[in-house]
């Protein structure tokens, strides 16, 4: 009795659950209808969970905002937040996926007491979109189909190379290894609050799960824009600038198969935004507090974060010039995305390890200079750009030539749009806000890595500010350039829907069980055959110990292993390992049983692992033959590689 209608929810969690066990008890060969339907279950009423913990945070807040749709929006992105930071407690745990669990259960709790919010705000809506008329609705039908798509494209099979390499890879050996530095994957320092959403899923076995709530982030996002373009407009152009978004190639491969958890910082500063805009408005300390909690939750994200938390702490001080504002405001954000940058002091001494490695040279810790020179330059940390290039940042004009591809592309709306939005927008202070966030967030941006993708979190801020900017401009006069404009927006929609399509069938195929799931990831994975070769070979031998490999994409190596690209493992240092007792002690220290060749070493080891297999201390003891390509999805070279997997002999002085 005590539990009252909360009982009753409770049962109902019993539904999904067990649909939910059901799906990770199914063959991953063909992703079957009941596989699909139990895996969208669990989504779904996790999302209820989420939204339920945030509505509780809310109401904490005492933050109310006024449309269902904001209410709901801000509730699941702090409900998401809450979910990161409980996880980043648990995985503080001796048994890691044991604490890891355990912190979802307790946002779970948490959010069976804000269910009964959630479901009023689902329900208010429901009623205001079925009361929609027109090209409204017609475009309201569109965003949620297209969010639709994009979700059944995010069921498949990770198939995202940074995925791969680290951001779910990193996560994963945390569940099987323990909360440790991982050496031997540098990118993994990398990984922030957002990340702990992929470890949250795949505790909870579910990488399907996992991909979900990051497509998840990039829907709430889309929301966000058109939730942001309505604080200045009407009518269909907030639902244009959503499909804008959600239509653009960076954010189609995010929310699908890149697995990348940055797609929620797209919401968080949208959101941010606006919850320090309604603060201004009611004077309510709640509300500052949640935008600063956002903001931090965007530092936490990954380092260029920090920038764009600066650039909101900028907008917020132009929105609500009071300092006693400002210091709940910046205290919030410091309070929530501190972690990562903890974790990476307590390690290394550098915070934002390794761009500060003065402070590891006075720890005495050895540089490994092959890593270091490659990272510095896969983050564009070396770009050094003229003041003309770095303007360009704000326009979305910038082009990254050193990493040059189709699925960064953020689209022409922006850069076509934007000279004529700023002189409706700066009349207003919420324009101005706006204006200040986006401006300097995109020059940091440009300054400190110069990569045209690492702009996407200010794309809902761009493109509402753009739309409405243009939409108020016109409304009275230069209706030829309205008409424009809209045809404009039409036109990048439809051939944005076309290139989803496109890049998305091999996915969908999978999910509908077209496609075995092997047949998928061998077309679309790169170097999964390389992974199948060592985890068959390396486990038929039944032995402990790991094996070393120099191919970029880890996920589904199911053995231990030992990353032996020296340009990703700071452990393995072409300069210290010059003679055969330095490569007998590093195998002993790590516990390297097999090595490796696939197709050619890398050239700075090549000369002494050759030179091991000579001298007899690497001894052939399988090979084969695999299928791999080169390239993104789009532009495919496809090459046979050969494989051999070498058992290490160690001299007795490795004993």
């Amino acid at each position: 009795m005590w539990l009252g209608d909360r009982g009753t929810d409770l049962v109902r969690f019993a539904i999904p659950l067990a649909a939910y066990v059901f799906c990770g008890t199914v063959s991953a060969q063909t992703m079957t209808a009941l596989h699909i339907l139990a895996i969208c279950a669990c989504f779904v009423f996790s999302v209820v969970l989420l939204s339920g913990a945030g509505a509780v945070a809310l109401r904490i807040l005492r933050f109310h905002p006024g449309r269902a749709l904001g209410r709901w929006l801000f509730s699941i992105t702090a409900g998401i937040v809450l979910l990161e930071l409980a996880v980043t407690a648990g995985e503080l745990a001796a048994n890691v996926t044991a604490g890891v669990r355990i912190a979802c259960v307790l946002v779970a709790v948490v959010g069976v007491f804000g269910i009964r919010s959630v479901m009023i705000d689902c329900a208010e809506l429901a009623v205001r979109l079925s009361a929609l008329r027109g090209t409204e609705q017609l475009l309201a039908l569109a965003l949620f189909v297209v969010l639709l798509l994009q979700g059944a494209a995010s069921l498949a099979p990770m198939t995202g190379s940074d995925a791969l390499h680290y951001h779910f890879t990193a996560q994963s050996l945390i569940l099987r290894e323990g909360f440790h530095p991982q050496w031997d994957l540098l990118h993994a320092f990398f990984c922030g609050l957002s990340d702990q959403i992929i470890l949250a899923g795949l505790a909870l076995g579910s990488s399907p799960l996992a991909q979900l709530w990051l497509f998840l982030g990039g829907a709430v996002g889309a929301l966000a824009t058109y939730r942001l373009t309505m604080q200045w407009v009407g009518g269909s152009w907030p639902w244009l600038a959503a499909l804008a978004f959600a239509l653009t190639p960076v954010t189609v491969w995010q929310a699908t198969a890149a697995g990348a958890p940055d797609i929620w910082m797209c919401a968080f500063i949208a959101l941010s935004l606006l919850a320090f805009l309604q603060g201004r408005a009611d004077e309510k300390i709640g509300a500052i507090v949640l935008s600063g909690v956002l903001a931090g939750a965007t530092a936490g994200a990954k380092y260029t974060g920090i920038a764009l938390a600066a650039a909101l702490l900028a907008g917020f001080t132009v929105a609500v010039p009071k300092l006693r504002s400002t210091v709940v405001f910046f205290a919030s954000a410091v309070i929530t995305g501190f972690a990562p940058y903890l974790r990476n002091w307590l390690w290394t001494g550098d915070p934002v390890f390794p761009f500060h490695l003065e402070l590891l040279h006075r720890a005495g810790i050895a540089i490994n200079a092959t890593s270091l020179t490659s990272i510095l330059a896969d983050t564009g940390a070396t770009h050094i750009f003229r003041l003309s290039d770095l303007l360009a940042f704000p326009l979305f004009a910038s082009v990254d030539h050193a990493h040059m591809g189709a699925w960064q592309l953020l689209g022409p709306l922006v850069l076509a749009f934007s000279p004529l939005a700023i002189v409706p927008l700066r009349k207003t202070m919420e324009g101005r806000s706006a204006l200040l966030i986006w401006v300097i967030g995109a020059i940091c941006i440009g300054a400190t890595s110069g990569m045209a993708r690492f702009l996407l979190p200010l794309l809902p801020i761009a493109l509402a500010a753009s739309v409405a900017g243009l939409a108020l401009l016109t409304e009275n006069r230069y209706r030829g350039l309205r008409l424009l404009a809209q045809l404009s927006m039409a036109g990048f929609i439809l051939a944005g829907f076309a290139a989803m399509v496109f890049y998305s069938r091999p996915a969908w195929g999978v999910v509908a069980g077209r496609t075995t799931t092997e047949n998928y990831l061998t077309a679309h994975s790169p170097e999964y055959q390389q992974s199948q070769f060592v985890n068959r070979e390396v486990g038929s031998f039944g032995q402990s110990g790991r094996v070393m490999v120099f191919f970029w994409h880890l996920y589904y190596l199911r053995v231990p292993f030992v990353n032996g690209d020296p340009e990703d493992s700071w452990e393995v240092d072409p300069a210290r390992l010059q003679t055969e007792a330095a490569w007998n002690e590093f195998f002993a220290k790590r516990n390297v049983r097999w090595v490796l060749r696939s197709g050619e070493y890398p050239p700075s080891l090549a000369a002494w692992l050759l030179q091991l297999e000579h001298d007899g201390l690497l001894v052939p003891c399988a090979t084969g033959n695999a299928e791999t390509f080169a390239g993104n999805r789009l532009d495919v070279m496809r090459y046979t590689e050969s494989m051999t997997l070498f058992c290490v002999r160690p001299t007795p002085a490795a004993h």
